[in-house]
This record gives structure tokens, C-alpha cells and sequence, in this order.
């Protein structure tokens, strides 16, 4: 069964390829291919009819299916095989383009329907055949008596219809009968076809006025049988005149001719209604040339030229022979120029046929180099499209090798000016380092010579008030004396030069200051560790509140109460966003009075959306609703999932 279904999955797709196949050549090509596969299936067929007729296989209606699925696809390989044979300018093929004439389209029509209903009929016969079989199978051939019979009751009645509908589908080729009168047996014929099983349709079955509507009586139409019985007789009848009269030549021809013409209704052909007519036929010698030229016209050939006749020895013959010998002269010499007209008239049918095939083939030669010089034509479009793209992709490589060069060369270029502008602005700084150290220094030596100037002036306004105090009085003599002194010391310092001291100091400073900005130098930060790094600034910095809005939490929210009438979507929130307060424990225990159960492992509230599937001791397994807090803020249903009670959060009490 396995080697049937690669079969047929290989034979559909070299099928569909077949049918979409361009050229004439690749469908033969892909029909060849097709053939192979067909014959392939056709052995495996012929093992399950092996398989089926043996009693070593119980259930055959596997087998069955698998080998109506084989005929089916050889149905469908006859199909494609015609198809691939029938060729552009063959009589067929012109047949079937020419589409102007509605009644022969009809008749195709005609034809083509009844060609499908002999096929349903030769599949049923088929099946009635497999059903014997079955039935008949080990000891079933006793026990299934009945019903084999009704099977071949069936097969005999499908039989006679298909030997019927050939002798209509022929007739109608012939144009015997016009294709719109087959339509009055369609209805029936398809409804024989559904309900040729049922009781109640063969109860009112009637085989004998079946194909009354067609007056196929009038036509003298009969079945292969009859007809061949008809043409023996025929045939004796001319041997009894041939030996009666066998002094002729002639007359053997006219036997050989009959005994061709006996051979006819095995298409078509006719019989006499009664014996009463069998007996009017008229005698050998006159019904010759008749024979003669109905064996020509059914062979669809000319017959062969009569030559003269040898004159063969005088038989005994009776009195009044020899008018009746001139009469068969005469009648001899008609019959060749009878015999002259048809092979003339033959000849130019065959010089006419054989100029039609000439031009079908100068025709067919001419579509041949026309799609040759198509061809061509495409491929030398092919050709000269690959060198414009190449010569397209080479233009886009050079550009982009020079698009290449040239961001490289900006690139350099904007190192070195960064590089440049970097030096200037170490220069700058360091120049703008030396001035700021100058103006420092020129500072300090501007102070230090004011608190100079300041101490010299205090020192002076100190003496001042001292000599001030020494006029007020000479009580104080001791103290006079004692400043005095101390003025005399202070004098003397400050008549000494201030400038060596001011330099040293001064010239250290600036030694200790170029010192500390050569090591800064050396650690001098670059443009990127200058930024400043870019932190978050909010919009609204806090405290942005109003003050009419509350600091703290309003005491209502403290009351279990309150959360009784809230929404889950206002518990969910308040359990996620209030965290280790007491308003998460009371939207906690909420939830949970409302058949909400907590996952300790993915933090998750979930509910059952159905009774469990599975329960156990440790776990229970079936369709949950559970809250999305991280995506989308939404419940969502979860199926088939296995809750464990190891993660089940029951600590809080409801």
C-alpha cells in the first residue's frame, strides 16, 4: 500500500507537469515519464486482484479503494496518452478546432456523453465482476448463491445497454439518427445508473421498451449477434448460387466480395425483419454487383479493376445458357466501368488527401522555423540583456570602489583637521594657562605690596597715637618708654628693604605653579571625556504637585470594605503597583474570595475557566484564565495547562 501511494503522489506530479508544459517536447518527454509510472501502478494493481481472488486476506475494502484508485489514474493516463497522439493537423485534431457547426458539435457532444456512460457501465461490470469474486471466495460460493446471481443479473442488463449505446453512438456517427433524439433516453439511462440496485426501480424495469424512443425498430438495427447470424446465412445462400452458377469469374469475385460484406456488422450493419423477406432475395447472378459495391462503400476503399474474364471450359449446362451468359457479359462490362469510375474517383481522393497532408506539412514546417526563429530571437535577447547587466553591475563597482575612495579620502581629511584643531586647542589652553598663571602672579605681588602698605600705615597710626598719648600725659612715662621702644624696633624693620623677600617668594610660586600645569599636561582629559554625561532630566521635577493634592494616602482605602466593590482590574492594579502595603494584602484576599488562586512561580493570578480535566494529589490540568500584568494588561486564557499545588500560594487567609 505504501509502494501505491508513492505511486500515485509521483504519477500527480508528473501529471501536473504534463499540463504545464510549454513546449510539445517536454510534455512528450513528461508522457513518457507518465507511462512508466502507469505501467508500475498496473503491476501493483495486478497483485491486489491477486490479493482480492485469495482467501489469505480478510478485510478487502482497503484493496478495493486502492485499486479503483489505479484504474482511476489509468483512466486519466488514456486521457493525457490521446491527447499527446492526436496531432495539430491529423483529421482529429482538425475535428476538434473546427467549432462552427453547431450540429456537429452536438454530435461530438452526443457522442462524447455516450462514450462516458458505456465507460460507467464497464466500471460497474467491474464491479459486479469483484463482487463475484469476493463472494466467492473460500466457501462463499454456496452460502452467497443468491447473491451472486443478482450480480450476474446486473452484469448481463449492463451488457446489453453498453451493446446497445455502441450501435446508437455509431449510428449517430453515421448520422443514421439525428444526436437530439439521443437525448430522450438521457434521463433514463442516468437514472438507471443510480438506481439500477433498487427494488422498487427494477420492479418497473422494462428492457424491451427501453429504447423504443430512438425507433431504432424502423432502422433495422440490431446487436452484434443477430447481425452475425444474419450474415451467415447470407453467406451460405451465396455459396449455394456460386456453386450453381461457377462458370464465371466474376461471380467468385462477387463471392469474395459477399463474404466481405458478412464481416460489416461487426460495426454496423442490417437484417431483415422476417424470414419472408429472407426468402425474396434475388438470385446470385443480379445480387453480385450490389454486393460488390456495398463492400467497396463499407471498406471505405476503390475496389480492384475487373479484368476480362478467362473463358473456362463449357459446362453441362442446361438449355437457354448462353443468353444468360451474354446477360452476365453485358453486366460484367458495366461493372468495369463502374469499377473504372470508383478507382478514378479514388485516386483523386487519395491525390487530394495526399496534397491536404503535403500542406499540413508545409504548414507545420513553417510554425517549426517560425518558433526556431523565435528562439533564436529570445536568446540572442537573453544575450545582449546579460552583457547590459554585466556591463551595468561593472559601471555600479566602479562607482561604488570610487564613492569608496573618495569617503575615504574625507575621512583623512577630517582626522587631520580634528587632529589640527586638537593642537590649536592645547595651544589656546595653554596659553590662555600661562596668561591666567601671570595675572595670578601679578595678583599676589599687587596684595602682597598693599598689606605692605597696609602694615606700614597701621605701624604709623600706632606711633601716632602713641606720641598723642604722651602729650595727654606724663603719667605714663613708663608706658611711653616701654612703646617706645617697641616703636623704635618696628621703625627699624620697617626701614629695611621688603623686595629680596618679595621676589624669592614670587619666583618659588611660579616655579611650583609651571611645575603643576606640565603634570596636568601630561593627564590632559580629551574632547570626549570633557562632555557632560547626559542624565535624565524629568519634565516635571518633583515636588510638582499641587498643593491642593493630598501627601498621604486617604484612611478610606484602609477599609476592607472599600475593596468589595472594586473591579479586578483596580485589585490587580493595586496588588501590583502597592506592594508591601497593607492595601496589596486586602486586594490579595479579594481576589481570592473571588476564585482567583496565586502562582508563587510565575508571580501570576489565575482562575479556572473549566471544571479540571485531570486532578490529583500534586497537581490539576486544564483551561485557566490567568492576568497578563507584563505585556498587555488583559486576562488571557491559557489551555491544557498543569497547575501545581507546590506553587500554589494558600497562606492568605479569605
Amino acid at each position: 500500500m505504501k509502494k501505491v501511494d508513492e505511486g500515485v503522489e509521483l504519477f500527480d506530479e508528473i501529471y501536473e507537469k504534463v499540463y504545464t508544459a510549454e513546449q510539445q517536447s517536454q510534455k512528450e518527454k513528461y508522457e513518457v515519464e507518465l507511462k512508466k509510472e502507469i505501467k508500475k501502478l498496473q503491476r501493483l494493481r495486478d497483485q491486489i486482484k491477486s490479493w482480492i481472488s485469495g482467501s489469505e486476506v480478510k478485510d478487502k475494502d482497503g484493496l478495493l479503494e486502492y485499486r479503483r484508485l489505479i484504474e482511476t489514474k489509468m483512466e486519466a493516463f488514456k486521457i493525457v496518452e490521446k491527447e499527446t497522439k492526436t496531432k495539430t493537423f491529423s483529421k482529429e485534431g482538425l475535428a476538434r478546432q473546427d467549432k462552427l457547426d453547431p450540429e456537429e458539435q452536438k454530435k461530438e457532444e452526443t457522442i462524447q456523453w455516450i462514450g462516458e456512460i458505456i465507460e460507467q457501465l464497464q466500471t460497474l461490470i467491474d464491479e459486479c465482476d469483484l463482487e463475484i469474486v469476493k463472494l466467492s471466495a473460500g466457501k462463499g460460493k454456496k452460502t452467497n448463491k443468491s447473491q451472486i446471481e443478482d450480480c450476474n443479473h446486473h452484469m448481463k442488463q449492463h451488457k446489453f445497454h453498453m451493446s446497445k449505446l455502441e450501435g446508437i453512438m455509431r449510428l449517430v456517427r453515421n448520422d443514421r439518427i439525428p444526436a437530439e433524439t439521443v437525448d430522450e433516453v438521457k434521463e433514463d439511462l442516468e437514472y438507471y445508473i443510480e438506481s439500477h440496485k433498487e427494488d422498487d426501480y427494477m420492479m418497473a424495469y422494462d428492457e424491451d421498451s427501453f429504447y423504443e424512443a430512438l425507433g431504432l425498430d424502423d432502422l433495422d438495427v440490431v446487436n452484434v449477434d443477430h447481425v452475425t447470424q444474419a450474415s451467415i446465412a447470407t453467406k451460405k445462400k451465396d455459396d449455394d448460387a456460386t456453386s450453381a452458377s461457377s462458370g464465371s469469374e466474376l461471380q467468385k469475385n462477387s463471392k469474395k466480395a459477399s463474404s466481405a460484406s458478412g464481416m460489416i456488422p461487426l460495426t454496423i450493419g442490417r437484417a431483415r425483419k422476417s424470414g419472408g423477406e429472407k426468402d425474396k432475395l434475388p438470385s446470385s447472378n443480379e445480387a453480385t454487383p450490389t454486393k460488390i459495391g456495398r463492400s467497396g462503400s463499407a471498406s471505405g476503399q476503390a475496389p480492384a479493376v475487373v479484368g476480362p474474364t478467362p473463358t473456362p471450359k463449357p459446362p453441362a449446362s442446361p438449355p437457354g445458357a448462353g443468353s444468360s451468359m451474354a446477360a452476365v457479359l453485358k453486366r460484367e462490362s458495366e461493372e468495369r466501368q463502374r469499377a473504372q469510375l470508383q478507382a478514378a474517383a479514388a485516386q483523386a481522393q487519395q491525390e487530394q488527401a495526399l496534397q491536404q497532408q503535403q500542406q499540413a506539412a508545409e504548414l507545420l514546417h513553417q510554425q517549426q522555423l517560425q518558433k526556431q526563429q523565435a528562439e533564436a530571437q529570445r536568446l540572442q535577447q537573453a544575450e545582449v540583456l546579460r552583457q547590459q547587466l554585466e556591463a551595468q553591475q561593472k559601471a555600479q563597482a566602479a562607482q561604488q570602489a570610487e564613492a569608496h575612495k573618495r569617503q575615504q579620502q574625507q575621512m583623512m581629511e577630517q582626522r587631520q583637521a580634528a587632529a589640527q584643531l586638537q593642537q590649536q586647542q592645547a595651544a589656546q589652553q595653554d596659553a590662555a594657562a600661562k596668561q591666567k598663571l601671570l595675572q595670578h602672579q601679578h595678583q599676589h605681588q599687587a596684595q602682597a605690596a598693599t598689606q605692605q602698605a597696609s602694615q606700614v600705615q597701621q605701624q604709623q597710626q600706632q606711633q601716632q597715637n602713641v606720641l598723642n598719648a604722651g602729650l595727654s600725659g606724663l603719667s605714663l612715662g613708663n608706658a611711653v618708654g616701654t612703646n617706645s621702644a617697641a616703636i623704635a624696633s618696628s621703625s627699624v624693620l620697617l626701614q629695611q628693604p621688603l623686595t629680596a623677600g618679595v621676589v624669592t617668594s614670587n619666583k618659588d610660586a611660579t616655579e611650583r605653579y609651571l611645575n603643576a600645569l606640565n603634570d596636568s599636561f601630561l593627564q590632559m582629559p580629551t574632547s570626549s571625556e570633557t562632555e557632560r554625561p547626559k542624565s535624565y532630566t524629568p519634565r516635571n521635577p518633583y515636588p510638582a504637585a499641587p498643593s491642593c493634592y493630598p501627601s498621604t494616602p486617604s484612611p478610606i482605602l484602609d477599609n476592607p470594605a472599600v475593596f468589595e466593590k472594586l473591579g479586578t482590574d483596580a485589585l490587580f492594579f493595586i496588588f501590583y503597583y502597592a506592594q508591601g502595603t497593607y492595601q496589596q494584602y486586602l486586594a490579595a484576599r479579594e481576589l481570592k474570595k473571588q476564585s482567583w488562586r496565586y502562582h508563587k512561580k510565575y508571580m501570576t493570578w489565575f482562575q479556572r475557566h473549566e471544571e479540571p480535566k485531570v486532578t490529583t494529589d500534586d497537581y490539576e490540568q486544564g483551561t485557566y484564565v490567568y492576568f497578563d500584568y507584563e505585556t498587555g494588561w488583559c486576562q488571557r486564557i491559557k489551555s491544557d495547562f498543569r497547575f501545581e499545588y507546590s506553587f500554589l500560594e494558600d497562606s492568605l487567609p479569605v
